[in-house]
């Protein structure tokens, strides 16, 4: 109970403060503030799970395992970071035309704090059926923060975002119904359980075929959320229209959680013995994915569109990881994605603010204009492509060498061109923003000088923390990794 309220406590606080609060600034640094005590409070509570094969029981069908402990860590950082960065986004977007009111601030930190929960309870959770229903939470607590400025194209992309994500966890209900059914099919007097550990230390006595037919319905439905091809088209709408610190915890964040759903049911086949089936189904359906996501990062005009489709190249070298089933690959990928993407969607916010516009093409000259974004924008973006010496060079390597020795061949084949291509689209139009030549002056209601610590130093420190992941901790972010997903 104690690991539970320690969980609750900051989260609860923002979200009365959300309701109560009269003044705006007050409730922006009140909840950076309790998310930074928040994060040292799941150190705390987090940390020694690590590299342990023990459990902490938070509440009935959640606990805390090496999986739990680093995506909530992982999370709760990402939350932080977003909400800090929101400082100075939301008193500067309220110093321009289309200024947010009070009640929509104080809704996008009612659902924030909300969505934060949610998504902590998907990667504790120790249920299949509570699994389901903290993904199902994410979607719809989320919802709000993507229709938060209230225009014609947010509420389309909040619209789609819903229905496409609700189709794909009905899916998933199918899955989780049917790997009920399976485990009653065991003898006499079983009664059955979603009980992850239970499924997983019986997993050999069910009946195989139940157990592959409730995989790929989980497949569909976490896959969905996720934003596996060809099921993604809701992605890169909602994680563009949302305003960037909702963008940041979406793609850092909520994408997390569908790939834990999904290597939580990859976890359950291989103790089934059906790593085979696994691969069958997920690999070519993750290698898919990031050819697809590069093909499309060819041809990206907006720029949070194009952040967007490469979060979902990074969601499939995720899924490729869990089809191999590299830990260290899939957590490594994993961290080093939310770390770098969540830095350059807060980026993007800044440049969105100071030129008015997404469009890539009408951002240029940021070097000239803001010197230290742009060198911060250059970084993320060769980080995010997977470039030594930063850990999602590790990360993809990993995943690559995996593939390699486990003879999928082809698969490497697929990647390492999709790899290429996406490095050369990300490349050529971060270039063109940084290296530019800038526009005609065209100032907006909003161009003027933010607060440096919470649009600049933020993204830096998310940055900084992936450099260390691939250069100081090579040897022990790869020992940590082996045993964190385990």
């Amino acid at each position: 109970m104690n690991a539970l309220l320690s969980l609750l406590l900051c989260p609860m606080l923002i979200l009365v403060s959300a309701l109560l609060s009269r003044r705006t600034s007050t409730l922006l640094r009140l909840s950076a503030v309790l998310m930074w005590v928040q994060m040292a409070v799941v150190l705390a509570v987090c940390v020694p799970r690590l590299g342990t094969h023990q459990t902490a029981p938070v509440v009935h069908g959640f606990r805390l395992d090496n999986t739990a402990a680093l995506f909530a860590m992982l999370t709760t950082l990402i939350v932080a970071a977003a909400l800090t960065h929101a400082v100075g986004f939301f008193l500067r977007e309220t110093a321009s035309e289309h200024a947010p009111s009070n009640r929509d601030l104080r809704m996008f930190y009612l659902f924030a704090a909300l969505f934060y929960l949610s998504m902590v309870a998907v990667v504790a959770a120790d249920n299949l059926g509570y699994l389901w229903i903290s993904v199902e939470a994410t979607t719809l607590l989320s919802a709000p923060l993507v229709y938060h400025h209230r225009s014609r194209t947010s509420l389309e992309a909040t619209w789609k975002y819903l229905i496409i994500c609700s189709v794909g966890i009905a899916f998933a209900f199918l899955g989780t119904a049917i790997f009920y059914a399976a485990s009653q099919r065991v003898g006499a007097g079983t009664t059955g359980s979603l009980s992850l550990a239970y499924l997983v230390k019986h997993a050999r006595l069910y009946s195989h075929s139940m157990l592959r037919l409730g995989f790929v319905f989980t497949l569909l439905g976490y896959g969905t959320k996720a934003g596996l091809f060809p099921l993604h088209s809701w992605l890169p709408d909602a994680h563009s229209e949302a305003p960037a610190p909702a963008s940041a915890m979406l793609s850092g964040a909520l994408l997390n959680c569908a790939l834990v759903a999904l290597w939580r049911t990859c976890s359950l086949m291989a103790a089934a013995g059906e790593s085979r089936f696994v691969q069958i189904t997920l690999l070519p359906m993750g290698a898919a994915t990031v050819l697809a996501a590069s093909l499309f990062l060819l041809k990206q005009r907006d720029l949070k569109r194009m952040l967007a489709y490469s979060s979902m190249e990074n969601v499939g070298l995720i899924a490729v990881a869990a089809a191999l089933g590299t830990s260290a690959g899939f957590a490594l990928q994993a961290v080093n994605h939310s770390l770098v993407k969540a830095a350059l969607f807060l980026l993007a916010g800044n440049l969105l603010q100071q030129y008015g516009t997404k469009t890539i093409q009408d951002i240029r000259g940021v070097l000239n204009a803001q010197p230290l974004q742009a060198v911060l924008l250059f970084v993320a973006a060769a980080a995010v492509a997977g470039s030594p010496p930063f850990g999602s060079f590790l990360a993809e390597w990993q995943i690559l060498s995996t593939a390699a020795d486990t003879r999928h061949i082809i698969t490497v084949i697929v990647l390492c061109a999709a790899l290429a291509i996406a490095f050369i689209a990300l490349s050529m139009r971060i270039a063109g923003m940084v290296f530019g030549e800038s526009p005609a002056k065209k100032k907006t209601a909003v161009s003027e000088a933010v607060p440096v610590f919470s649009t600049m130093v933020i993204p830096g420190i998310l940055l900084t923390a992936s450099l260390l992941l691939g250069v100081v901790l090579t040897s022990a972010a790869f020992t940590l990794a082996e045993g964190v997903a385990r």
